[in-house]
């Protein structure tokens, strides 16, 4: 079982390293440092004007953040669906690998817990006026506080009933929230021995279980594939992933206003923007990032860091809609067209523009609601149109002979 987990997870970090290089490519690394720069110093200032006394708001932002922040970093086990079948006859040796999927699960969660606890030490001792004993004491509680919430996570391998919603719910959300907001409120550490009992209960469970009750593979299987859904997801965000599939809907409505096949001359016109809507990989992931482009514009009221998402939402939106122009490269009758190249290459540059200006319009409307103001709307509006031009024109064209 060591071999076997050793295997698995050689197996994938070697895929996290091999789309590594596509998400954190050079565009996407530099507008990241600018926007992480933003934030780092709004968050400078914010701190630094803080009053002597906290504000209402600093201690419910401390708690929420850390309980969100604690989500962060989902257990791994690595099965996969064949497993029910052939690891079955070596289910006494199953704790051997849970064991170790554990530890990794636990020391690559508390990594994330310990950036989220740097994050937030300078509110701590800024606006809260905390000690660095106090501090200690909060990131101890918060890695516990991890450790309980993968517990879990694996005491539903062996008692389904933490799989249900009630358990989860209170092991994931409610018993965090009630332990951080009585050390961040009273500043008693009797929230740390609390925390220590449910590790405790939680280990008891596991042990008990193990030894009377049969794996639930089924179970443990479909957590793992909706974790590994969600890496792939997040992947497919700046580049195509085969793991991801989409489902294809049928808009008849809309058909009134897009082009028809026997009014376009050039009827790549027609097909791209159907698969651009009718394909959830596509029209699905642009929603999302619309409605990410728009959250992050709500939340932060700096008109630079607003104009650094609308302009990396753009990037993203464009970069992730380049894999539709092959999507019928395997469809013999595209190559029976009298459609030239250059044709079909235009027609995707027109929808390129498209739906980057409408993104463009929805994100300045966004930011410019609550602050309207004439020269951030034309700043914003030219940035926004020679990045368009940028993203449809010659970058389009160079990834285009790229990959050719």
């Amino acid at each position: 079982m060591n071999d076997l987990w050793k295997k698995r997870k050689q197996s994938y970090q070697s895929f996290l390293l091999k789309y590594s290089k596509y998400v954190l490519n050079d565009h996407f690394i530099i507008a990241l440092l600018f926007f992480a720069g933003g934030i780092a110093l709004a968050y400078s200032n914010l701190v630094r004007n803080l009053p002597a006394t906290p504000l209402w708001w600093e201690r419910p932002a401390v708690i929420i953040g850390l309980l969100l922040w604690l989500q962060l970093g989902r257990s791994a086990t690595l099965l996969k669906p064949a497993d029910i079948v052939f690891l079955s006859p070596l289910e006494y040796q199953l704790p051997v690998y849970l064991r170790r999927s554990f530890r990794y699960s636990f020391v690559r969660g508390s990594f994330i817990q310990l950036l989220g606890w740097i994050i937030a030490l300078p509110l701590l001792l800024q606006g809260l006026h905390w000690d660095s004993w106090l501090a200690g004491v909060l990131v101890v509680q918060q890695l516990l506080l991890k450790f309980c919430w993968q517990q879990l996570d694996f005491a539903q391998a062996y008692q389904p009933k933490f799989a249900q919603t009630s358990w989860r719910f209170f092991g994931h959300w409610l018993f965090p929230l009630v332990c951080l907001s009585w050390l961040i409120y009273w500043q008693n550490f009797g929230s740390l021995l609390v925390v220590m009992i449910g590790v405790v209960y939680l280990s008891w469970q596991i042990s008990r279980q193990r030894q009377r009750a049969a794996f639930a593979w089924q179970l443990m299987i479909t957590a793992e594939q909706q974790r590994l859904q969600a890496v792939y997801r997040l992947i497919n965000l700046f580049i195509d992933v085969p793991q991801v599939k989409g489902s294809i809907w049928r808009l008849r409505w809309f058909d009134r206003w897009l082009p028809s096949a026997d009014k376009t001359t050039n009827g790549f016109d027609f097909l791209f923007i159907r698969s651009f809507l009718r394909r959830s990989e596509y029209s699905g992931l642009y929603i999302r990032l619309l409605l990410l482009m728009i959250f992050l514009e709500v939340m932060f009221h700096n008109f630079w860091l607003q104009t650094a998402v609308i302009l990396i939402g753009m990037y993203l939106i464009g970069f992730q809609l380049f894999p539709l122009f092959n999507v019928f490269e395997e469809n013999v009758f595209i190559h029976l067209y009298p459609l030239t190249l250059a044709q079909r290459s235009a027609a995707f540059s027109k929808l390129l523009q498209k739906v980057l200006l409408l993104a463009l319009v929805v994100g300045i409307v966004s930011g410019q609601a609550a602050y309207f103001s004439l020269e951030g709307l034309v700043l914003q509006l030219g940035l926004g149109l020679v990045e368009v031009w940028i993203l449809s024109k010659p970058f389009w064209r160079a990834h285009l002979r790229k990959n050719a």
